[in-house]
């Protein structure tokens, strides 16, 4: 009849040896290389650290209800001037708009807006040259940390012949210009801009110099021919709120959850090869040592 194996187990050896012998010296050696050797290999390649990371997130955005309108006309002539600020550093400012429309729209039903529309009527003797118009915003951040930035959305445009309608449509995005800490945004970013402190010019200058600014990108701007002073000139735009991605550099703990895996998937490596290489030799007899069996409770030196 013939015999199965029903059942299989792996003799334990132990194997001493005094602190002060090459075998032991040899398996400490072998030890430490595996230790420290995924450190040299992790650091030449790139490094533990992540310089930076980036995260997906569209923000609550809303328009604050402030803007300015600039409709420049002839050089001699005074431009057209539309705004929420009635004075301009102490000088009264005349509201020069007939009819002024703001509705944003949550296209998809999720609590969020997604889409501004602006529209501003007026009249004027003059057809218009250049328009400059400034939208206040403010974008509220939820993921990396809880805060509100206000920014200005800029558009520009030089008309290329008379028009009484001029319409402009655009995404509106939050423009990172460097990295940010994970810890946690300024609250230099939450100041609030204020248009009758500031000129033109200056309110440009102060959103520009700020890390997080609003732009205007896919701009595409419709003309309508003709002019005619009788009849009221109409500036339309439409700019769709989208998502950003926010660079930031991870914070010492985030930084750990990835350092952890990069050296335990370098070091399993290491010690697998260590200890095929102790058995080998041992098992061998290249190292001398004290070899206790099992099945004797004696241990005897191997030669």
């Amino acid at each position: 009849m013939a015999a199965l194996e029903i059942f299989s187990s792996p003799i334990d050896y132990k194997y001493k040896s005094k602190i002060c012998s090459l075998s032991f010296l040899v398996v400490l050696f072998l030890i430490v290389l595996s230790l420290i050797t995924p450190f040299f290999i992790i650091s030449n390649t790139g490094g533990y650290s992540l310089k930076n990371r980036v995260l997906m997130e569209k923000p609550d955005v809303s328009f604050n209800y402030k803007y300015i309108l600039l409709a420049n006309r002839d050089y001699s002539i005074n431009p057209i001037i539309c705004s929420t600020s009635k004075t301009y550093k102490d000088n009264e400012i005349k509201d020069d708009c007939i009819l002024i429309k703001v509705r944003e729209i949550d296209t998809n039903m999720d609590g969020r807006k997604d889409i501004l529309k602006f529209e501003a009527h007026f009249y004027t003797d003059e057809p218009i040259r250049s328009l400059k118009l400034l939208l206040f915003f403010d974008f509220q951040l939820k993921q990396l940390a809880e805060t509100t930035i206000e920014s200005i959305a800029y558009f520009t445009h030089t008309l290329n012949e008379e028009a009484q309608k001029v319409c402009f449509y655009g995404d509106l995005i939050l423009q990172q210009k460097s990295v940010i800490s994970s810890e946690g945004l300024y609250q230099t970013y939450n100041q609030s801009i204020e248009i009758a402190d500031y000129s033109i010019d200056e309110l440009l200058m102060e959103n520009f110099k700020r890390k997080f600014a609003a732009k205007i990108s896919d701009k595409y701007v419709m003309e309508q021919s003709g002019y005619s002073s009788e009849n009221v000139v109409v500036i339309q735009g439409e700019l769709v709120y989208r998502d950003y991605l926010i660079h930031y550099q991870p914070s010492i703990w985030e930084e750990l959850k990835w350092i952890w895996v990069q050296y335990l998937s370098c070091f399993l490596v290491f010690a697998y090869v260590t200890k095929h290489v102790l058995v080998f030799l041992f098992s061998n007899r290249y190292l001398n040592c004290y070899i206790i069996k099992p099945w004797k409770s004696k241990y005897y030196l191997e030669e």
